[in-house]
């Protein structure tokens, strides 16, 4: 794991082998919701089906969800917790996403 200089552990989440934060995933985990149930995990509700994340696993984070299991990627239940969590990365990506909507209209 990774820790901060305050010892708080940080998810091992490489975004740069997953080609960055993908931005249709990250547009759909804004409407979920993600309920902290202990350190690093997650149940995220607001889609079809209610998912579990382990942000903390052996190597990486974790969900039950065919996207992650099936293609290897951050799926946006992954997205949701770790915004959640406040991750920079994901929050940076958020208010890009939002310029860039915003600059559309």
């Amino acid at each position: 794991m990774l820790e901060h200089d305050f010892g708080k552990r940080a998810p091992m989440v490489d975004f740069e082998a997953a080609g960055g934060v993908d931005v249709a995933r990250l547009e759909r985990s804004l409407g979920l919701s993600a309920e902290h149930v202990g350190d690093g995990r997650y149940r995220i509700v607001g889609g079809e089906h209610e998912h579990w994340v382990d942000l903390y696993s052996s190597s990486h984070p974790r969900c039950d969800c065919g996207d992650y299991l099936w293609r290897d990627r951050v799926c946006k239940h992954i997205l949701a917790a770790l915004m959640r969590e406040g991750n920079e990365r994901v929050i940076q990506a958020v208010g890009n996403l939002f310029a860039a909507l915003k600059a559309a209209a």
